[in-house]
């Protein structure tokens, strides 16, 4: 099963989003895998902080030098393993190829300036993964990071409910300080502070992604 995390634009959200859903569903009866195809590689980074405590299960954390190795990768799917997959901010052969096999990609989109431009650029690609595909790829939109003291979200709205490409989720993750906290420890912000806002939240969105998904 693979869920995928993309947009072609950096600084959404993806890679925290990714490690929150990969350590939440990983006590569940499937394997998770966490896939890193950022070039920064934060995710495997993170883990490495995650080994040294000795009360937290660390994660498979998979990473890609070939296209080929990525694809027999991809082959090997199956409904016993759960593979998140972070393919970066930017657009390429992998990250094509991640989502058009994914069942399910999940788009983290923003109330900062300029978020509709980067949903109209990506929608695009979605466009052309589609055509290569033969087959319509639509992606779950997940309002990230939002900023409570601004909230003008209309024409993002507007353009996502126009679109065939996007599909708007209930869930909305905010921006918390948690977020961070938490991933400087190693921890998902349910591990952090199973109480606060930030956590809240976090559970809402696994939950969703449990519910589309049914697992």
């Amino acid at each position: 099963m693979l869920i995928v995390l993309s947009h072609q634009k950096g600084g959404v959200g993806k890679s925290t989003i990714a490690w929150n859903l990969a350590t939440g569903l990983q006590n569940k009866r499937y394997t998770v895998d966490l896939v890193d195809l950022d070039v920064q590689q934060t995710l495997f980074y993170t883990n490495e902080i995650r080994k040294r405590d000795p009360t937290l299960k660390p994660l498979i954390v998979k990473r890609f030098d070939t296209i080929i190795d990525f694809k027999m990768y991809i082959k090997g799917d199956s409904e016993d393993r759960i593979s998140i997959i972070d393919v970066g901010g930017f657009d390429s052969d992998m990250a094509r190829i991640a989502i058009a096999s994914a069942d399910l990609v999940i788009t983290p989109v923003s109330n900062k300036n300029f978020e509709l431009l980067g949903v109209k650029t990506f929608e695009k690609t979605l466009k052309a993964i589609s055509t290569a595909i033969d087959d319509k790829v639509v992606v779950k939109v997940l309002l990230n990071n939002l900023n409570p003291r601004k909230s003008k979200l209309d024409d993002l709205i507007a353009f996502l409910g126009k679109s065939s490409h996007f599909d708007l989720m209930d869930s909305i993750l905010r921006t918390r300080a948690d977020l961070d906290r938490s991933v400087g420890e190693g921890k998902n912000v349910i591990e952090y502070d199973k109480e606060s806002k930030a956590s809240k939240e976090m559970k809402a969105f696994i939950k969703e992604v449990i519910y589309i998904l049914n697992i």
